[in-house]
């Protein structure tokens, strides 16, 4: 099989997924952009696969994916013969689509779209230049997936056998399925075409992102994070593909989505999406479950600590995947003994010990990591600091709270705890970034929507600006939190 067949099949074999993912998720998604639409279809369909290579492996092993085609073609046959999707039974735009239709800020928006397509075309060619090389994927991704699809099933020997320790038997295996999955769909495993599924997750991630943001706040923020998504190269590089980092990143910002829409509606439609979001975060790395109940404990503080309040506002929904997850680990691999931790960290005797473990971890961060990218985040800094707050802030304290989870980590590892600030960290703290664009993209067009408003306000008739067509109550309550001059409540409430 040449490297050119080898693609098209895989990218056949993603195209089968997105199919049978947009099947299953046609009724959640009433309402959602056209891009959101073809992430959520992507990613439900590479559960769906996955959850299918498990059980059919299970029952039929070594059958390779004839049973799992077929299963498809009966999951997308059942679901156009069902009922049509409802529409949405309210207004999913908060009304900023006609403060886009200026051609300025028209071309502006192309303009960013144009730089995230350039930035995901580098990654594409750099990911399928040569085969999957990085260390993590030769020591543990690459070899968990090659020996699930020689197999034809999940050998127990991943889990129990001492030999392979350094493969992590803890680890989610959301990865090494869906390589062999789409290689058991492909006819075959080739390292350099299976690359194709990073690209591929980047894409899905920069339409979650404009998708998402041109929903919920305007085309511009959509634009905006997908070109500062699309320029992370220190996560969209070809050393990251094979590993889990990149279908993670595309996990957080899927949980992200659906938990603003839970934390404005409360729809089960956004409850659904939220808990298949954090089944994927949670089957990618362990990493998700912390940002998922991270997003969970966000939801409690929101309900003012009332559990049964929040688990009825849907607190459910990131907090049963991380359990079903630790259910089946449980039932694959059994209780292990705990190698990559020192638990004994948190006896009292100990406890000065690890002070100063937590301390070199910090200093080591602050005097090699934050260096290396002091010019952005200073940049950042100040961008936060003049801009007004946006719909995504909330996640600023789950980031924060994230990032601290990660120097903990360090601090109690079984292994020196600056090798690991040195190897994982800055590849870890990527994957929050396209998640954190959409704070970014927020706040921009957040402050775009207040300029327009203003220019267009009451008092500015004879100044030669047009004002805005008239708005449902909704808009006008989007108007009213963001931007209150003098005069504005009592017009505003008039002209509606």
């Amino acid at each position: 099989m040449t490297f050119l067949d080898g693609v098209l099949r895989v990218l056949g074999g993603s195209l089968a997924a997105v199919a049978v993912g947009y099947a299953c998720v046609r009724f959640l998604t009433p309402g959602l952009h056209r891009s959101e639409k073809l992430a959520w279809s992507f990613a439900t369909g590479l559960l769906v696969q996955a959850i299918l290579f498990v059980l059919l492996s299970s029952v039929f092993p070594g059958l390779g994916a004839l049973p799992i085609l077929a299963i498809d073609g009966a999951i997308v046959a059942a679901s156009f013969l069902a009922r049509r999707p409802l529409p949405p039974s309210r207004p999913v735009e908060p009304g900023n689509a006609g403060l886009m239709a200026r051609g300025d800020r028209q071309a502006l928006v192309v303009a960013l779209l144009a730089i995230a397509a350039v930035g995901w075309l580098i990654f594409l060619v750099a990911a399928l230049s040569e085969p999957m090389w990085a260390t993590d994927y030769l020591a543990m991704w690459g070899l968990k997936g090659k020996t699930i699809f020689e197999t034809g099933f999940i050998p127990r020997r991943l889990f129990q056998d001492p030999a392979l320790y350094w493969g992590r038997p803890d680890h989610p295996l959301f990865v090494p399925l869906s390589l062999a999955t789409l290689a058991s769909l492909s006819g075959g495993w080739q390292d350099q075409a299976l690359a194709l599924l990073f690209p591929l997750c980047e894409l899905a991630t920069l339409c979650a992102l404009y998708g998402f943001l041109s929903r919920r706040v305007s085309p511009l923020a959509g634009a905006t994070a997908a070109a500062f998504t699309a320029l992370s190269f220190s996560l969209y590089r070809a050393a990251n593909s094979g590993l889990a980092e990149i279908p993670l990143a595309f996990a957080l910002v899927l949980a992200s989505a659906p938990f603003f829409d839970v934390l404005e509606t409360g729809s089960r439609p956004a409850m659904t999406r939220l808990f298949l979001a954090s089944l994927l975060s949670a089957w990618i790395k362990p990493e998700g479950t912390l940002f998922v109940l991270l997003l969970a404990g966000v939801l409690w503080v929101r309900q003012r600590f009332r559990l049964v309040d929040t688990w009825k506002s849907g607190g459910w929904a990131p907090v049963v995947p991380p359990v079903l997850h630790a259910s089946l680990m449980f039932l694959l691999c059994r209780p292990q003994p705990v190698r990559e931790f020192d638990l004994t960290f948190f006896e009292p005797r100990r406890w000065s010990e690890l002070l100063s473990r937590f301390g070199t971890v910090l200093a080591r961060i602050l005097g090699t990591e934050v260096p290396r990218v002091w010019i952005p985040l200073l940049a950042i800094s100040l961008f936060l600091l003049v801009t007004r707050r946006g719909l995504a802030d909330p996640l600023l304290a789950v980031f924060a709270l994230q990032i601290l989870g990660y120097l903990a980590a360090f601090s109690i590892s079984s292994f020196d705890p600056i090798w690991k600030v040195d190897s994982c960290f800055q590849r870890i703290t990527a994957t929050l970034l396209p998640a954190f664009a959409l704070v970014l993209g927020a706040r921009v067009a957040g402050e775009r929507r207040a300029a327009d408003r203003l220019t267009s306000s009451p008092g500015n008739e004879g100044s030669g600006t047009t004002r805005p067509a008239p708005e449902t109550a909704e808009q006008v309550a989007h108007t009213l939190l963001e931007i209150r001059p003098a005069g504005y409540l009592d017009e505003r409430c008039r002209v509606w």
